[in-house]
């Protein structure tokens, strides 16, 4: 099949543990994928991952003030240290990183 031009990948990042992997693409998704579990029947098999998680981090917006459309693409997707079961995430578009470097409105858990 074709894929189109919202599937491209644009940002990815590991955790710091490099259990998760987040994909971020032109479309505004968000994709995590989880390492796969070893276990002792398990042929060995390493650096397998699988989807953990998906979601649209950011949507297709304009900028009525500078008449300006502001594209969903992901930029960049940083990682926040545990703290307890949870994880965070912070991704930014072009918006979020003009507006606020720190923006509430791009962090997700799961």
């Amino acid at each position: 099949g074709e894929v189109s031009w919202s599937d491209i990948i644009s940002t990815v990042e590991f955790n710091h543990t490099g259990e998760l992997l987040a994909t971020g693409d032109k479309g505004g998704r968000v994709v995590i994928f989880q390492r796969e579990q070893e276990s002792k029947n398990q042929v060995h098999r390493r650096g397998e991952y699988n989807v953990y998680s998906t979601f649209q981090s950011h949507e297709p917006e304009f900028d009525y003030l500078k008449s300006l459309e502001i594209e969903e693409k992901i930029n960049k997707i940083r990682w926040l240290p545990q703290q307890n079961a949870a994880y965070f995430l912070l991704s930014t578009n072009a918006e979020c990183l003009t507006k606020n470097r720190n923006s509430v409105n791009c962090t997700y858990s799961f």
